[in-house]
């Protein structure tokens, strides 16, 4: 199992950054077909929403910036998934300041995603979207409590 991401410049952190696939919604699309296009332009890969939350605000304190976190999944077994992520088929869904920033897919591990970041943001001197960093948090608390509970059933 692995995480979808992208590494790509910004310009106000002067940095390059691993963030979630994400994007603005059109006036004509609802979250559903914008997270499946902006997912396909920025990764190439096909996926299937399975899930959406509710907007919720980044930063309230300084923006009304909202955001509705997706979560998608991608079948490898289609041809055109199985083509980006062997290498065979080149995405060609970027366009204008994503190809400028060289946005670049990142598939990183589901477990030991904390780590996998953490290790990146050493080595590579990128900086992390909050997001993802969040949700990274959250998985490792949710793999390190189901380890407990795992131990406790084996005494």
């Amino acid at each position: 199992d692995e995480i979808v991401c992208v590494k790509q410049f910004r310009p106000p952190v002067d940095a390059h950054t691993i963030e979630l696939p994400a994007g603005l919604i059109d006036p004509d699309e609802d979250v559903v077909a914008a997270a499946q296009r902006e997912f396909e332009e920025e990764t190439g890969y096909v996926g299937k929403v399975i899930d959406v939350l509710p907007a919720s605000y980044l930063s309230p304190g300084l923006t009304n910036e909202s955001a509705s976190f997706v979560r998608m999944e991608v079948e490898m077994t289609l041809e055109r998934n199985s083509l980006i992520y062997n290498g065979q088929m080149k995405n060609s869904g970027l366009a204008g300041c994503e190809e400028d920033c060289g946005l670049e897919k990142l598939l990183l591990p589901r477990v030991g995603l904390l780590e996998a970041l953490d290790d990146l943001r050493r080595r590579e001197d990128v900086k992390l979207c909050a997001a993802l960093y969040s949700l990274a948090l959250g998985m490792s608390v949710g793999e390190q409590l189901r380890n407990e509970s795992d131990c406790k059933i084996m005494k």
